[in-house]
């Protein structure tokens, strides 16, 4: 895995972020926006002003962009300035505040821009901690990113692709980064993340076209977290009835007590530092579904190496992988006997995780095998970085982080449920996740990237 040592020094100085203009097509400038621009610049130390946007039927279309200074806006949120052009050239469009930069936009186009031939420019001042971290870019087609004045990322070219740095930085607090992206023709899409490498490393991989892992690896490459579904399928390029993959991360565990959660359909076997602690169905014949934890306690902040050897053998495949820490709060779970979490709840009780494959079972005896919900909430504690929340449910789950509502699929059927890019300053946060079971089986299971 990469982990580069580049040193990085927060830089903050009196820069202006966004220029004062006022922009004007057809007719003359309003009175009342030149008096609010004065007001604005002499305010500006005061009062934080934000982007406005305005049309003035009496003047014709009229832009509005205040000074905004660098320290007017408020940290941890993203000023993007939208262009017409693909060259950030001239005025934009329009500007406005942004919690994430993750757009998939395919064949269509931003509001208020052409359908190709355009661009954006996106700044912010972002909370970082002591450590090494991964900045990691997708674009169709180019994009630019810099870190305090350093530019790390200059892929400024037509074409899709992901890129990613790693960096060391050394002094906590706010730094400074700004992200350019054009789009010329065909689908367009950019999103920006970076994550504590040190903490969450990416696991490495290689598949091989047997149950056993022998001979040379046909595919190597990194997965941000073990989290797969196969089905009757397979990863492409292997034989569907008989294939092998294994992961390994060496991630920093800080000192505490943590249960690494794990699901093989069929054989698994699970290493820590180079010692096989754990293995299910990979020496037998015997296939079907694992669903295992292993437990792990660290008496000092230190690597550790992970390894997860998986296989299938026929039939259905899936792997997963997901370590919680125990000496963290708990969730709170209630379960209710109806679909729509309503009344008071059949069962409350404290639960470590939620990771759950009850098949055509319940989960208590005091529920019904079908037509019942579930809802965990509780404080989670995140480093800083851009997280994408995962949920695998059969059947319907919402999502909710600091109240905001990242996933909502409240409906029948068996899938994979992804959320927006959301960024977590260091410190708790309030996690609220709902399930609805309707018929059949049963399977909830919650993760981060």
């Amino acid at each position: 895995m990469s982990m580069g040592n580049g040193f990085l020094k927060n830089v903050v100085g009196e820069r202006t972020l966004v220029r004062g203009r006022t922009l004007v097509r057809g007719g003359r400038v309003p009175l009342t926006l030149l008096l609010l621009t004065l007001l604005l610049v002499a305010g500006a130390d005061a009062t934080p002003a934000r982007v406005v946007a305005e049309t003035n039927p009496a003047a014709g279309d009229t832009a509005f962009l205040p000074l905004i200074s660098r320290h007017e806006l408020p940290h941890n949120i993203w000023l993007g300035e939208y262009y017409n052009n693909p060259n950030l050239a001239g005025e934009p469009v329009y500007a406005k505040e942004e919690k994430r930069i993750d757009y998939d936009w395919g064949e269509d186009n931003p509001d208020g821009l052409p359908k190709n031939y355009f661009s954006m420019r996106w700044t912010g001042r972002w909370e970082f901690e002591v450590g090494v971290y991964t900045f990691i870019v997708f674009a169709d087609d180019g994009a630019r990113l810099w870190l305090d004045d350093v530019l790390l990322i200059d892929e400024w070219t037509a074409g899709m692709g992901e890129y990613d740095e790693t960096v060391t930085i050394d002094t906590a607090g706010l730094h400074d980064l700004k992200v350019e992206y054009f789009e010329r023709t065909g689908d367009a899409g950019v999103s920006v993340r970076w994550r504590r490498t040190d903490l969450y490393p990416r696991w490495e991989y290689s598949t091989h076209k047997n149950p056993w892992l022998e001979g040379t690896a046909y595919e190597k490459g990194t997965d941000l977290a073990i989290q797969e579904e196969w089905g009757e399928d397979c990863p492409e390029g292997l034989p569907c009835d008989s294939f092998s993959v294994e992961w390994d991360a060496t991630p920093i565990f800080e000192k505490g007590s943590y249960r690494i959660l794990l699901y093989a359909d069929e054989g698994y076997r699970l290493w820590v530092d180079g010692d096989e602690v754990q293995d299910a169905g990979w020496y037998t014949s015997e296939g079907g579904a694992e669903d295992d934890w292993y437990d792990l306690y660290v008496d000092q902040t230190e690597y550790v190496d992970i390894g997860y050897d998986f296989h299938d053998r026929g039939g259905m495949a899936e792997a997963r992988l997901w370590a919680v820490r125990l000496d963290l709060p708990e969730w709170t779970a209630e379960y209710y006997g109806n679909t729509t979490l309503s009344g008071t709840p059949t069962l409350t009780r404290q639960e470590e995780g939620i990771f759950y494959d009850w098949g055509l079972d319940k989960p208590h005896h005091s529920l019904p095998r079908d037509n019942f919900s579930a809802r965990w909430s509780g404080q989670r504690y995140f480093h800083s970085g851009f997280y994408r929340f995962g949920l695998f449910a059969d059947d319907g789950v919402r999502l909710w982080v600091d109240d905001e509502l990242l996933v909502s699929a409240w409906r029948p059927g068996r899938g994979e449920h992804l959320s927006p890019l959301t960024y977590m300053s260091t410190g708790y946060h309030e996690v609220v996740v709902e399930y609805v079971e309707y018929s059949g089986e049963a399977e909830i299971r919650y993760w981060w990237e």
